[in-house]
């Protein structure tokens, strides 16, 4: 089911650290880890650096996806609810966030992102936007952005 709800997009606030958390321990398959551990590494990237959501008109203080920017600088946490995926917000918030990154240290500045291997829809995703692949390990692939605007 795809929604065709009027959305929006804007800051992810602390509210939001719990249901982004216990998605990215799903998302990254997470061995022995409790959710406690990691609550504080969302709450941190939420408070403390760039960190975006798309919102539906209907459920504005829910995000329906998210991407946050680590402390290192590189981006991740890039996430679409089932039911939303494929309409581009993805897209929208990699632009946007990069966009920010960008008015803020540079043109030139290089941005990276780690993508789980076998995430085909991410890796895509990056490539079309002119990310460059870099070697990692052979459990994620490793992207850097270009170096300049892509809008």
């Amino acid at each position: 089911v795809v929604s065709t709800q009027s959305t929006g997009l804007g800051p992810l606030l602390e509210d939001h650290a719990e249901c982004i958390t216990i998605q990215w321990i799903l998302d990254i398959d997470f061995k022995n880890v409790k959710e406690s551990s990691l609550v504080p590494i969302v709450m941190d990237n939420i408070t403390r650096r760039p960190c975006f959501g798309i919102f539906t008109e209907s459920n504005p203080k829910t995000p329906i996806a998210w991407l946050c920017v680590y402390s290192g600088g590189a981006v991740g946490l890039l996430h679409v609810k089932e039911g939303h995926r494929g309409r581009g917000f993805a897209r929208i918030l990699i632009r946007h966030t990069l966009k920010v990154i960008q008015n803020t240290h540079g043109m030139e500045c290089r941005v990276h992102a780690c993508v789980k291997k076998g995430n085909t829809a991410s890796l895509n995703l990056f490539l079309s936007e002119g990310w460059e692949l870099q070697p990692f390990n052979n459990k994620k692939i490793f992207f850097r952005n270009p170096g300049l605007s892509q809008q």
